[in-house]
């Protein structure tokens, strides 16, 4: 015995799985903005470890930290659906 009913079409009762294009290209931007949330804390004692002097060192604090910022807002709603 089938236990489709005969009263809904089969494309009914199939969940609706529509993309679009939008997100479909924003989906690795938020991969890419995820992870460097996540790895770019790491390179804040390597960089106040390496003994650079000051104005290199702040150029590159900045750096990491604008990184990390900009990973975070990229990355924020990175596999929510999961």
């Amino acid at each position: 015995m089938s236990s489709v009913s005969p009263f809904r079409s089969p494309s009914e009762a199939l969940p609706d799985r529509s993309v679009d294009f939008r997100t479909l290209a924003f989906r690795p931007i938020q991969f890419l903005g995820f992870w460097t949330a996540v790895l770019a804390p790491l390179a804040y004692p390597t960089v106040l470890l390496s003994g650079l002097d000051g104005q290199s060192l702040l150029f590159l604090l900045a750096g990491v930290f604008l990184a990390n910022v900009l990973g975070l807002v990229l990355g924020r709603d990175y596999r929510a659906d999961a």
